[in-house]
């Protein structure tokens, strides 16, 4: 059977919140919801949401290569004609279904969209949208479709044709963070035709008990996102558009700053065997 869309949502932690993600995907038919566990222990078929007429497949992925492993699992089961990718401590607006259908019948690779966010302890808004609202404000003044294509780095907020992903084999680093900017970066690449819309279709969360897959904070994780951004500025600059990298020397100042010589040391030479200069890329 093939759908519209399919939704895919790797969970960790926080069942709460993830019932609240599903049941934000609305009950219908042309709609496969791929729940792909990234916990340690997983969840019993019994705990698995379901819904009465929108698909729901639920598969495992191994904890320990995080949420970019997971997306790939979920790729491998979409059957959708566009990919739609949620957090599971996240969740879709009211109206969000009904702004993507206005694009089902046209021939976008990409429709990127805005966002909100709240802080789970109070329900207050949170500024986590903030970059990414914006970028959709600066593409409907300009019409410049760079930023969205080469610096909108979160996997959710878009509507991916599938194709664009499946036969050009791009998929999610499998690091425990940072996963989803190559992923963002080679389809914004590789889109034929993007576009974007105002229309806020998703909820960013901030806090609450727990951890999410895309918020680990260990100098470890932070020395691993610094080497997914170097790549990200090799694939930029081999494309000619390295400006559109966030400031790598700038980060390796931070690192002497907030972790210590010894570590900062490591950034920069991991940089310098790279092939990076860094006072060349601020």
């Amino acid at each position: 059977m093939s759908y519209n869309y399919s939704v895919i949502v790797p969970y960790s932690d926080r069942y709460p919140l993830l019932l609240k993600a599903v049941e934000s995907i609305p009950d219908r038919e042309d709609i496969q919801v791929i729940i792909v566990d990234n916990a340690p222990q997983s969840l019993p078929q019994s705990r698995v949401p379901v819904k009465e007429r929108a698909t729901v497949t639920f598969t495992t992925s191994s904890p320990a290569k995080g949420a970019g492993h997971a997306r790939n699992i979920g790729l491998t089961y979409a059957k959708g004609t566009y990919l739609l990718f949620l957090d599971s401590d996240d969740y879709f607006t009211p109206e969000a279904f009904e702004a993507f259908d206005k694009f089902l019948n046209q021939d976008y690779d990409i429709v990127y969209f805005d966002a909100g966010s709240i802080k789970l302890s109070d329900n207050s808004e949170s500024k986590r949208h903030s970059t990414i609202h914006q970028r959709i404000t600066d593409y409907l003044v300009t019409g410049d479709d760079d930023p969205l294509r080469y610096d909108f780095v979160n996997p959710y907020c878009k509507m991916v044709r599938a194709a664009l992903v499946l036969e050009n084999d791009i998929q999610f680093g499998e690091t425990r963070v940072a996963n989803d900017s190559l992923f963002s970066v080679r389809i914004g690449h590789m889109a034929k035709k993007v576009t974007a819309s105002k229309d806020v279709v998703y909820i960013i969360t901030e806090g609450g008990v727990g951890t999410s897959l895309t918020q680990l904070r260990s100098t470890e994780d932070q020395f691993t996102r610094f080497t997914v951004i170097i790549s990200r500025y090799k694939f930029l600059k081999a494309i000619g558009k390295e400006h559109l990298c966030p400031r790598l020397y700038t980060r390796v100042v931070r690192a002497f700053i907030n972790y210590g010589a010894k570590e900062g040391l490591k950034w920069l030479r991991y940089a310098h065997r790279q092939g990076v200069k860094l006072l060349l890329v601020y």
